[in-house]
C-alpha cells in the first residue's frame, strides 16, 4: 500500500526526502544550478539520514506490533507515533539549510511549516479518520492518489523549488511558495472529487485539510481560488 502511505506523508516529500530526485527541465540545468544541487546534497546528507532512521525496519515493525489490529494505515500511525523525532530532524534541516541561498531563507522554513500543518492535522484527527477504515477504503484512497498525483510533480523538483537559484528569471518566478501552495491545493481539489466514493470520513478529511491548508501559514497569504 505504498501509494496510500505516500498520500498521507506527501508533506514529508515537500521538504527534504526527494530533493535529490529532481526532474528540472533540461534547459534550466546550467552549470551553476548543477553545482548548487551537488552542494545541497552534501549538506542534506545528515538530515536525510536522520529522517531515514525514523523509518528503519525495526521502528516500523514496532509500530506494527503495537497498532496492526487498530489501523489500516500503519505508516500513517508510524508518522504520528514518531512525529516529535521527525520534527527534530526537520529542525536540524532548517538550521543547516535556511541560509544556503536567498531562496532557501524563505522556502525552507515555509515548506517545513506546510508539512507540519498537514501532519499535525492528520495526526490530531487520526482516531476519527483512520480507525475502522477497511482495505476497500484504503484502495479507494490509493485510486485517488493515482488519479491526482500529477499535481504533486513539483515534489520531485524540490531542489529547484526550495534551494537553488536559476539564471532564467521566468523559472525563478515560477518556483515559489505560492506555486507550491496552489499545486497542493489543486491536489486536494482533485482528491476531494475522487474520494466521494470512499468512506464519508475520508471525504470530510479532505474538505477540512483544504481549509487548514488555505487558512494557515504559509499558504493563507496567497489568493488561492476556493471551489
Amino acid at each position: 500500500m505504498a501509494s496510500t502511505n505516500q498520500l498521507f506523508i506527501f508533506g514529508l516529500f515537500l521538504t527534504f526526502t526527494t530533493i535529490t530526485v529532481a526532474t528540472t527541465p533540461a534547459y534550466l540545468l546550467t552549470e551553476s544550478f548543477l553545482e548548487c544541487r551537488e552542494r545541497s546534497s552534501v549538506l542534506l546528507a545528515p538530515v536525510m539520514h536522520c529522517l531515514s532512521d525514523q523509518f528503519s525496519p525495526d521502528k516500523v515493525n514496532e509500530t506494527a506490533r503495537l497498532y496492526s489490529d487498530t489501523t489500516a494505515c500503519l505508516y500513517c500511525k508510524h508518522v504520528c507515533r514518531t512525529r516529535e523525532q521527525i520534527w527534530e530532524c526537520m529542525r536540524q534541516g532548517v538550521e543547516s539549510m535556511k541560509d544556503f541561498s536567498n531562496k532557501s531563507k524563505t522556502m525552507i522554513p515555509s515548506s517545513v511549516q506546510l508539512f507540519k500543518n498537514i501532519v499535525n492535522y492528520f495526526c490530531d484527527s487520526e482516531d476519527e479518520m483512520f480507525l475502522g477504515l477497511t482495505d476497500e477504503d484504503m484502495n479507494c484512497l490509493k485510486n485517488s492518489w493515482d488519479e491526482c498525483k500529477s499535481n504533486l510533480d513539483f515534489i520531485r523538483n524540490m531542489d529547484a523549488v526550495a534551494l537553488c537559484e536559476f539564471e532564467d528569471p521566468d523559472a525563478t518566478n515560477l518556483y515559489t511558495m505560492e506555486y507550491v501552495c496552489k499545486e497542493s491545493n489543486a491536489y486536494l481539489d482533485c482528491s476531494r472529487d475522487n474520494v466521494l466514493r470512499c468512506h464519508s470520513r475520508v471525504y470530510t478529511a479532505f474538505l477540512t485539510l483544504k481549509a487548514v491548508l488555505l487558512i494557515g501559514a504559509p499558504c493563507g497569504k496567497y489568493d488561492i481560488e476556493v471551489r
